[in-house]
């Protein structure tokens, strides 16, 4: 049986849409940690400081899903989770959206604001490219020049993506290695320990991938 895709968005997407003189300016977001959720909000809250409401819900980790959704003031069930139900039903994980609402004089009623918000999240998705999604655990290795054919050879045969090489007296740099092989790889680098090549494992994150073919 093949393994599941997940999906999430390869980039930041943004829309607007208006209802009756109420504005709302949706965000959407690829997340590949909770911590990016947190910065998400902050970072909006300060470029709309005086926005009437900032309704938002997102999905996280395919593998133990995680859901959550905030009304921000709005009547209960009227904001957050209709925006989670456009992240649902474009089946996407890892995406944060943020809907931020100018409040334009006119009540929109229940109805009316169900159909906003998931007006406004739809349009952001809709402007987003998608790409797959799938765990990684990195390794933080350090080792001598000499040894960077054999890292090299590593890389190649694990498909390793790499990140954060810094050349000083040693290499070193962040390896990311699909959590399928990360034992075996974890094995290699410590039969590989003797020739001076030193390795910590980072905690599991997620990183986007390509559709396979």
């Amino acid at each position: 049986m093949p393994e599941a895709i997940h999906k999430t968005l390869a980039k930041t997407a943004y829309a607007r849409y208006t209802d009756k003189g109420s504005r709302f300016y949706a965000h959407a977001y690829p997340v590949m940690d909770q911590k990016t959720i947190e910065h998400r909000r902050s970072e909006l809250a300060v470029t709309y400081p005086d926005a009437t409401h900032h309704c938002y819900a997102w999905r996280f980790n395919p593998f133990n899903l995680q859901e959550y959704a905030q009304d921000d003031g709005e009547p209960a069930g009227t904001a957050g989770l209709p925006i989670l139900g456009v992240i649902k039903s474009e089946e996407l994980v890892n995406v944060l959206i943020i809907v931020v609402r100018y409040f334009g004089g006119t009540k929109l009623g229940k109805p009316g604001l169900v159909q906003a918000y998931r007006e406004a999240a739809t349009l952001s998705v809709a402007a987003a490219r998608k790409t797959a999604i799938d765990r990684f655990i990195p390794f933080r290795i350090t080792y001598p020049y000499e040894q960077e054919n054999r890292i090299c050879e590593l890389i190649n045969r694990y498909r390793l993506e790499t990140d954060d090489e810094q050349y000083l007296e040693f290499v070193t740099m962040t390896l990311f290695c699909k959590a399928d092989l990360a034992s075996s790889m974890y094995g290699i680098l410590e039969h590989l320990s003797h020739l001076g090549i030193s390795f910590r494992q980072l905690p599991e994150c997620f990183r986007p991938v390509d559709f396979p073919e």
